[in-house]
């Protein structure tokens, strides 16, 4: 602002120059001196006029004065300093800056073409031998990369060489392009015939000028041209070989059986050895460094990245670790971290100036932090059960051979003599596992069981060494023992996360920051696993190719590819998301305790809203992630909606009716609704279904297209107070006023019953047998609504009895007028056999009276009152 303000005021300032007394105008230029010319016009003709009138001049002095004045007219008026001039000389004197600048680049290049084939010779000599080694090694990984290592190499000292010409050419070609630019700022009017001399030499020197720049660019780009293909061949042939490197190495690993009993294997032997010695002294300088700044370049990196390592350890050593702390937590600050704190600066150690590594650095670091990972494994197990006994770690019996397989991996010795190696190995391995104390490792199973099984894998690498796939059963050996100790790191993690959230804050602003935190642990434990098996894999030879090709990149499935970093990433993500759910869903529910002003029904519903939100958004990153554009989601969602015509209709009917439920309020939890028939209190709702609790304590989950669709009562939505109903019948001739004065009286004195609106009792209607009278009370509580009726209702009857008012019940007289025939009594048969006994008359049972006799007041006659009134009886 003080720059912007100075420049106002300064421009302000240039402006109003002209307008003083007696100053030059600054505009003023050759071109532009006639108005000046003629103000002096002007004042001359004034002062020849007060010459005339003889006031206070000398007529002999009249003359001279004149003629100077005519001098002065005859002459412009030119400004002592014109900023113009300063600019338009400063422009000639870049341009014939820029001319000496050329001629010294002219003059010099002879010299430094010379000084250039000189240098440039033997790294040319260099570049056309791994030219040939490239052919000639094509189909060997462990020598091509070694080419390839030397490839870059050579480029860079090639590039050194050419270094000082590259910048010459350089400013060369800067300076062209300011000759180029004055060139075009030149008018277009320059053959009109009217230029003057000045203009006619600028527009001279610019042509010398580029003519001469051209012409040295030319012999720069000629004499770099044959070193600069050759940079360019060289180049590509590096790139070849890193797109070839990835499927050497895989044939590498895939090769096929080793013919190790066929004589022709072991023939020439001594000549095989000769060639793998001078295979490994081709990969030295990818192995490790060679010169003398290589090595102390190294050697700086390794000590810095120890001093670091080792500070922040010391660092947490000294605020973690007192006399009292567990032996186990001394043990991960004195072993584990040290071998980590080695590995890391090994790898540190192992990045070489030109951005690459050395693999001998790479593979011990690798192996440092694999064996740092053993003890921090196993003690992160102590922690979390410390009733076991303390030991050595349990996987450092699997170590040895595990070194060893990579040893032999990384030497280029013959195959048949690697093969019988291992296979001795494998067989020493399996005798020495006999010798094994059993380990008491308590609660402990994944390392007894790993334990037990490694003979088992030891068992099939020696079949499959027998077979002539020694790297196969190298790579089972590497792959159950990386795997191995992978699931114990994992374990261990989790443990120590389940430590620690054991002794986390439950409540306040940290807490929210612990569990946040613990959250992203989980993630970072499954990282953690999954780098550590990568690691293994990384420390192979050729294994920075394969992970480059086969992990890193991952597969294609469609037009969609997938990779283990984007699968790492979405599950932390996942993990993130799920904690901020939790978490706002708990500050959303805690809201009306902090004092806040709000319907605590709001609550759920702003919990499922936040939730469908988040979730909504972590579904929009998994699709970004993967490689889908957002704007396909409209064909997408087509294909959903003929999807959804067809097979999901219901779902998306409930899912919809469920959003609706939620956010109209309709219905709540806690609410007591009726809907199909089924009465009950809401539980949750949720996106396909209600949970709905009824009163027999059974859960019935009604989906939610029926609360949208058929008729809903909501008993609790507009308050908790309901109207109940008791019918009562008296007798005719009871007291109507005194039954209506008794209801009236129940109602007011039950503590359930609402003072208003007041309980109403109404004279009914005459019934068949009673006088129907009807009292309405309200409750204030629907959940005491059946409860408040029994009580009343045994009050009722109470005062009733009290009061001699009878409690009429239905009554039924039935007459018989002409009994059915089947009743009757039958004739008595003419002729009765002497011989056979009159049988014994059989009684009819007499009719049961219905249920509730004393209540339906229904009178039946009965077999004895038949006999009285001379009916006869059926035989």
């Amino acid at each position: 602002m003080r720059h912007y303000c100075f420049l106002l005021i300064l421009s302000f300032c240039l402006l109003a120059l002209p307008a003083l007394p007696g100053l030059p105008n600054p505009v003023v230029g050759p071109a532009l001196g006639a108005a000046p010319q003629a103000e002096k016009k002007d004042k001359a003709d004034k002062a020849a006029k007060a010459e005339d009138a003889g006031k206070d001049k000398a007529a002999d002095a009249a003359p001279d004065q004149k003629a100077e004045d005519a001098k002065a007219e005859e002459k412009p008026l030119l400004p002592e300093h014109d900023p113009w001039e300063m600019v338009w000389a400063g422009q000639q004197d870049r341009l014939n800056q820029i001319k000496q600048i050329a001629s010294k680049l002219s003059d010099g290049f002879a010299d430094e073409a010379a000084h250039l084939t000189e240098k440039a010779q033997p790294f040319e000599e260099e570049a056309r031998r791994l030219l040939v080694l490239t052919n000639t090694f094509k189909n060997w990984p462990n020598p091509m990369e070694a080419v390839s290592r030397r490839i870059t190499v050579t480029v860079n000292q090639v590039n050194q060489v050419l270094e000082p010409i590259l910048l010459a050419r350089s400013e060369a070609q800067g300076l062209l392009e300011q000759v180029n630019y004055m060139a075009d700022s030149l008018p277009e009017d320059l053959h009109d015939g009217r230029l003057s001399q000045e203009m006619r030499s600028y527009i001279q020197d610019i042509g010398q000028a580029r003519l001469r720049l051209t012409a040295v660019l030319a012999q720069y780009n000629s004499a770099l041209a044959p070193s600069l293909a050759l940079i360019k061949r060289l180049e590509q042939t590096r790139k070849d070989i890193s797109a070839q490197l990835p499927a050497l190495w895989k044939d590498y690993y895939l090769q096929s059986p080793v013919p190790y009993f066929s004589p022709e294997a072991w023939a020439n032997f001594g000549q095989q050895m000769i060639y793998s010695y001078q295979g490994m002294m081709l990969r030295l300088p990818v192995e490790m460094p060679v010169t003398v700044n290589q090595w102390s370049a190294a050697a700086l990196r390794f000590i810095i990245c120890l001093l670091f390592t080792g500070a922040i350890s010391l660092l947490f050593y000294r605020r973690w670790i007192n006399q009292n702390s567990n032996p186990v937590s001394r043990h991960i600050f004195r072993v584990s971290l040290p071998w980590l704190c080695l590995g890391l600066s090994l790898l540190g150690s192992s990045l070489s100036a030109t951005g690459e590594f050395y693999r001998l650095f790479l593979a011990l670091g690798n192996l440092s932090i694999i064996l740092g990972q053993v003890f921090l494994a196993w003690d992160l197990r102590l922690l979390k059960y410390p009733d076991v006994e303390q030991q050595p770690a349990p996987f450092r019996r699997l170590m040895p051979l595990t070194l060893c397989a990579y040893a032999l991996l990384y030497l280029p010795l013959t195959k048949p003599l690697v093969l019988m190696i291992w296979m001795s190995l494998v067989v020493a391995s399996l005798f020495w596992r006999r010798r094994w104390a059993k380990g008491n490792y308590g609660s402990l199973q994944l390392e007894s069981s790993v334990l037990d099984g490694d003979s088992i894998v030891l068992w099939l690498c020696l079949l499959l060494a027998i077979s002539g796939l020694h790297i196969y059963s190298m790579a089972l050996y590497l792959l159950f023992v990386s795997c191995s100790l992978a699931l114990e790191l994992s374990l261990g993690g989790m443990a120590l996360i389940s430590n620690i959230n054991e002794h986390l804050p439950k409540e306040g602003a940290r807490a929210a920051l612990a569990r946040l935190l613990v959250a992203l642990a989980a993630p970072v434990v499954l990282v953690v696993a999954v780098v550590g098996v990568l690691l293994w894999v990384g420390t192979l030879p050729g294994g920075m190719y394969l992970l480059s090709e086969y992990v890193l990149k991952g597969v294609n499935v469609g037009a969609t590819q997938f990779n283990i970093i984007q699968i790492l990433l979405i599950i932390s993500v996942f993990y993130l998301t799920r904690t901020a759910v939790a978490m706002g869903s708990r500050f959303l529910a805690k809201l009306p305790k902090q004092g806040l002003q709000i319907d605590s029904t709001l609550i759920p519903p702003m919990q499922t809203a936040f939730s469908y939100a988040v979730w909504a958004i972590f579904g929009l990153f998994v699709l970004r992630a993967l490689g889908m554009e957002l704007s396909n989601l409209a064909m997408v969602a087509g294909g959903l909606s003929v999807g959804i015509g067809f097979g999901m209709q219901t779902i998306v009917n409930n899912f919809l009716s469920g959003l609706i439920l939620i956010f109209s309020r309709t219905l709540q939890a806690g609410d007591v609704v009726e809907v199909g028939g089924t009465t009950g209190r809401v539980r949750k709702i949720s996106v396909r279904a209600t949970m709905v609790e009824t009163f027999d304590n059974a859960l019935i989950y009604v989906p939610n297209s029926e609360f949208v669709a058929s008729r809903l009562i909501n008993w609790t939505r507009n308050s908790r107070t309901v109207r109940r109903e008791i019918t009562v019948g008296v007798a005719y001739g009871s007291d109507t006023a005194l039954v209506m004065k008794l209801l009236l009286a129940i109602a007011n004195g039950h503590e359930n019953v609402l003072k208003y609106p007041t309980p109403t009792v109404t004279f009914n209607d005459f019934g068949a047998s009673t006088l129907d009278f009807v009292l309405r009370f309200w409750v204030k509580d629907y959940d005491v609504g059946v409860s408040t009726s029994s009580d009343m209702r045994l009050e009722i009857e109470k005062q009733f009895r009290q009061h001699r008012i009878e409690v009429a019940f239905p009554q039924l007289d039935v007459h018989i007028k002409d009994m059915p025939p089947r009743f009757r009594a039958p004739q008595a048969p003419a002729r009765v056999r002497a011989a056979r006994p009159a049988r014994r008359p059989r009684r009819r049972p007499a009719t049961a009276a219905p249920a509730g006799e004393n209540a339906a007041g229904t009178s039946v006659q009965t077999e004895k009152e038949t006999k009285e009134k001379g009916v006869p009886q059926t035989a």
